[in-house]
């Protein structure tokens, strides 16, 4: 089963801030709930978990994460995630492309879309529930980015 989701938001850091944070996993993945990194395994590949709860089902993927692209002179990147059920029971893949575009008022526009192919028990749920999940993740991941990039722009303001 796949589905497409595309999302903007806004945040009112600098472009060089925001750009820091989305490109170094450290800083960005643990704005995503559910998602951890456990070992850098080369230039822009790194191994983690991604767990989420769809209904009453729960997952878990061993997942490895690529940064296969960062175009810092268009300030986009390209993100491929590929993760097997730890209990066996699928598989899913994304590919996240994010621009930035900075505002002429000051900010950043972040326009992400992601693309998510959920195969096994998951996908039984279908398109509708698993679109609901991934928009209550991406409000918690705004929420969690926007809070992250104040604390860092404050601390370097003082």
């Amino acid at each position: 089963m796949k589905t497409q989701l595309d999302k903007s938001f806004e945040v009112p850091q600098s472009t060089d801030l925001v750009w820091e944070h989305l490109i170094d996993p450290e800083k960005i993945m643990d704005c995503v709930p559910g998602v951890t990194i456990d070992e850098k395994v080369g230039d822009n590949h790194y191994k983690g978990k991604v767990g989420m709860k769809f209904g009453p089902m729960g997952v878990k993927y061993d997942a490895d994460i690529h940064y296969n692209e960062i175009d810092k002179a268009n300030r986009k990147i390209i993100i491929t995630g590929e993760g097997v059920d730890s209990k066996g029971n699928g598989n899913a893949e994304m590919m996240m492309t994010i621009d930035l575009i900075e505002r002429a008022e000051g900010g950043v526009k972040l326009d992400a879309i992601m693309d998510v192919t959920v195969n096994g028990k998951i996908a039984q749920f279908g398109s509708r529930l698993i679109t609901t999940v991934s928009n209550q993740l991406f409000k918690q991941f705004v929420s969690n980015f926007s809070k992250k990039l104040a604390a860092a722009e404050a601390a370097t303001s003082a």
